[in-house]
């Protein structure tokens, strides 16, 4: 019997976590940032479609930036307190399909929700009707932001509180003698609580071991359209993004707590933007006309 409820509460403990898990995703980010053009739009906010991803969003209790806003200072040094809003169009001939994809700094898909359908034939009625469908199973998430540590700790409470009361009415069911029970209760709460332990312990270690910094360095040299041939050299303030033959500084680049990760503010443009350096070696930076690549060169 102590096997089985031991079983039980196992399974128990990792059905009630992972149910947490995804809400709880969703809460540990501070930011949503809304792209100004997604890939299906000729022009920025085309038919509105931004705008009204931002208004959902916001009213939803989520703090929301636009690519082409100024966000803050705490966003602009670390581009992983934020979701990207994206609006999947899986539209046909005879409707109009959406999606709402909530992606982190890392590429990874957080949150991806149903289609949202729409029969209507004027292009701005059915984006919207299908937008805020979809958007429908983001309420339910019902959104309250909190740091990550208050989140563990949280959802810690949450499953020992889930699990405590059917472990001890099995308990109670399973003997008569009520000393005998005090002690099985005991017993099963201390043995619920090592098992937690050593279910966290290897996904932290295994985490760790993912995380491993890139042997790569963001400095080197680059092909970028309209300048040629650029390099990325380090300075006191973060890296420098220095043009060909006029040694022009282009750009400034900024470190964030993730390796390979960067903000790019460049001199013509106010507005910094992500820069991500990939597995061989080349940039990918965001812009209004989406993701550009500038490849490294020897």
């Amino acid at each position: 019997m102590n096997k089985s409820i031991s079983i039980l509460v196992l399974l128990f403990t990792l059905f009630v976590a992972q149910g947490f898990a995804q809400k709880n995703n969703i809460n540990s980010y501070k930011y949503i940032v809304v792209p100004s053009q997604y890939e299906f739009q000729k022009n920025e906010d085309a038919y509105q479609v931004n705008s009204l991803t931002k208004f959902l969003f916001n009213k939803e209790g989520f703090t929301v930036y636009m690519t082409n806003e100024t966000i803050p200072e705490e966003l602009a040094k670390n581009s992983c307190m934020a979701l990207r809003a994206m609006v999947v169009n899986n539209s046909g001939m005879f409707s109009t399909k959406m999606q709402l994809k909530l992606v982190d700094c890392y590429n990874n898909v957080i949150y991806l929700t149903e289609e949202g359908n729409s029969r209507e034939k004027d292009y701005k009625r059915g984006y919207h009707e299908a937008i805020r469908e979809a958007f429908e199973e983001i309420k339910t998430l019902n959104y309250k932001y909190q740091p990550a540590a208050e989140l563990k700790e949280e959802q810690v409470k949450v499953v020992e509180n889930e699990f405590a009361r059917p472990i001890v009415k099995e308990v109670v069911e399973a003997v008569d003698d009520i000393q005998v029970k005090e002690v099985e209760e005991v017993k099963v709460v201390e043995t619920v609580v090592e098992k937690k332990k050593s279910i966290t312990k290897p996904i932290q270690e295994e985490i760790k071991e993912i995380e491993i910094k890139p042997t790569l360095t963001i400095e080197g040299n680059y092909e970028v359209e309209k300048w040629g041939r650029c390099k990325i050299a380090k300075t006191e303030e973060g890296y420098a993004f220095i043009a060909g033959d006029e040694n022009f500084e282009i750009a400034v680049l900024y470190p964030t707590s993730k390796p390979t990760i960067f903000i790019i503010k460049y001199a013509a443009y106010k507005q910094p933007q992500m820069v991500e350096l990939t597995a061989d070696g080349n940039l990918k930076a965001d812009s209004s006309t989406g993701i550009k690549t500038y490849k490294r060169v020897r």
